[in-house]
């Protein structure tokens, strides 16, 4: 047998082999269950909240369990992470269950923003509710308290409010026109002047006396009015 002969043999069985060998089948992509992710979130979260896995996500299936840790403040939101090569990361919100459908640590309630509040923003009685079912640690547990407080950062739908977050809101500002008053003993005075900086109710504040210039420390009583150390109020005795 010539070495002609024998090449073609070789490539006559290399044809027979290739076209024997099936080629290789795509493996199916085996995504993450959400149900039992979801089950895992609430597991950490605690009886009464309930997270909110979106559905339409495809997630690639996690070879380990995922670690799971609050993300920012209130624990309204929570960052679930898969590690590896493959891995993924999502952002999960938490809202809290309707009453009965949880125990209630503590069982006092808290005021839970509805709407949006920006930082330096004002809550008013349409931003928030009282949610007897819901609890946190600092949590404020009734409106009035809230409600013309500022915010010292923004606020989202479904978070608790802590009395940490809220500043009284500023009665007099800087430029503003006021009333300087002082007195007591059932006389009262009182001169036009004007705020140099900001202040709440019970602040103290600097002001300008228009008619002689003087600026003076006061104390602010109320919007637009400020008044003296020491100051009674003619009509109830009070400071």
């Amino acid at each position: 047998m010539n070495r002609t002969t024998v090449s073609r043999r070789l490539w006559a069985l290399a044809a027979i082999f290739a076209v024997g060998v099936p080629a290789a089948t795509a493996q199916p992509v085996i995504f993450e269950n959400l149900d039992r992710l979801e089950a895992q979130i609430g597991d950490f979260a605690g009886p009464n909240r309930a997270p909110r896995v979106d559905r339409r996500l495809k997630l690639g299936a996690c070879s380990i369990r995922p670690e799971l840790i609050w993300y920012g403040t209130g624990q309204t939101t929570v960052l679930v992470r898969c590690g590896g090569p493959d891995g993924w990361q999502i952002y999960v919100p938490i809202d809290m269950k309707p009453a009965g459908q949880g125990a209630v640590q503590g069982g006092s309630g808290a005021v839970v923003v509805v709407r949006p509040v920006p930082r330096g923003g004002t809550i008013t009685a349409g931003d928030v509710d009282f949610r007897p079912d819901t609890y946190v640690p600092g949590g404020v547990t009734a409106v009035d308290q809230v409600v013309g407080k500022v915010v010292i950062r923004a606020l989202n739908p479904g978070e608790a409010v802590r009395a940490n977050m809220l500043i009284a809101a500023n009665a007099v500002k800087r430029g503003d026109p006021v009333q300087i008053k002082s007195g007591g003993g059932g006389i009262e005075v009182a001169v036009d002047g004007l705020a140099e900086q900001d202040a709440p109710v019970g602040g103290r504040v600097r002001v300008r006396n228009v008619a002689s210039g003087n600026r003076i420390q006061a104390i602010v009583i109320a919007p637009g009015i400020v008044a003296l150390p020491g100051y009674k109020n003619p009509e109830d005795g009070r400071e």
